[in-house]
């Protein structure tokens, strides 16, 4: 009779506790994402980063708001030519991740000479330069490939503000960068792709979410006092 008891009660705690899993998946789970996001938001160093950078921004626009933008017949996705060898994934070799902590986005930078590179991580464009060289870094990821908790996609850089960091992880050490410009410009507008003279990140995604109407352009220079850790 004990026995029958004990395992009663046993079997009633047990469906109650998974019940009240169930209920918190359905209602916790949703709103995950913001609630994560939020809570990075609650960093008083990064606020206040956040707002003077920005500041010193508006009062000291960025080239690119001045430059003429120029367009090409396709996406800028699809405007490598079909010559384009690639001979080594160097990037690859040393094991290179992208990680934007502020925005929950962790995950390795994949090569390949096309986009179907960006089916197995974010998609380092070929023929831009290598991270911590001069000139521009251009890497381009899927939007909602996977879904938060999953990091590996670029689900929320729309999330990234101006003053971010973002790191490039290789197995020598680290490269930082720090967001500088945020626009959205249209798909086949290759400007984005141009070389430079300074130490920049370029980062691509699609926008609005679950659309692929444009593109969503994160611009961040390498933060030169810790250009290496």
């Amino acid at each position: 009779m004990k026995l029958n008891r004990t395992a009663k009660i046993s079997i009633t705690v047990f469906l109650i506790l998974l019940v009240i899993t169930l209920l918190g998946f359905l209602f916790i789970y949703p709103s995950y994402n913001k609630i994560s996001l939020m809570i990075q938001d609650l960093n008083p160093y990064r606020t206040s980063k956040n707002i003077y950078i920005d500041f010193l921004s508006r009062i000291s626009p960025t080239l690119e708001k001045f430059q003429i933008k120029v367009f090409a017949a396709g996406s800028i996705e699809e405007s490598l030519d079909e010559s384009l060898v690639l001979d080594r994934k160097i990037l690859e070799e040393v094991h290179t991740n992208l990680n934007i902590d502020t925005a929950n986005i962790a995950g390795r930078i994949s090569e390949g000479t096309t986009s179907r590179a960006m089916m197995e991580g974010f998609w380092h464009f070929p023929t831009s330069v290598y991270p911590g060289q001069k000139g521009n870094v251009v890497v381009i990821g899927h939007r909602f490939q996977y879904l938060p908790p999953a990091k590996n996609t670029f689900f929320n850089l729309d999330k990234t503000k101006i003053g971010d960091s973002i790191k490039i992880n290789q197995d020598e050490g680290t490269y930082t960068y720090i967001v500088t410009d945020i626009q959205i410009v249209e798909p086949n507008d290759v400007s984005i792709l141009q070389k430079t003279d300074d130490y920049r990140l370029t980062l691509i995604t699609c926008t609005p979410l679950w659309t692929s109407e444009q593109r969503l352009v994160i611009t961040a220079k390498l933060d030169k006092l810790y250009k290496k850790v």
